[in-house]
């Protein structure tokens, strides 16, 4: 599962730039823009892996 993070100074930017990941990756939106922290925003997002097999060492 791939996890990404947009920050942005203002929510609007923050916003815009989670948007933008949205119409270029099959992401679903885990945290909206949000300034909890108080300095900047951050949004964040994850992506299933194209298939749900397990990768790496065999399973059993």
């Amino acid at each position: 599962m791939a996890r990404f993070t947009v920050h942005g100074s203002t929510h609007d930017e923050c916003q815009q730039a989670l948007d933008d990941l949205c119409s270029r990756l099959d992401v679903q939106v885990t945290l909206r823009p949000t300034n909890s922290l108080g300095d900047s925003w951050i949004a964040r997002a994850t992506q299933k892996a194209p298939d749900q097999a397990v990768r790496g060492l065999g399973a059993r």
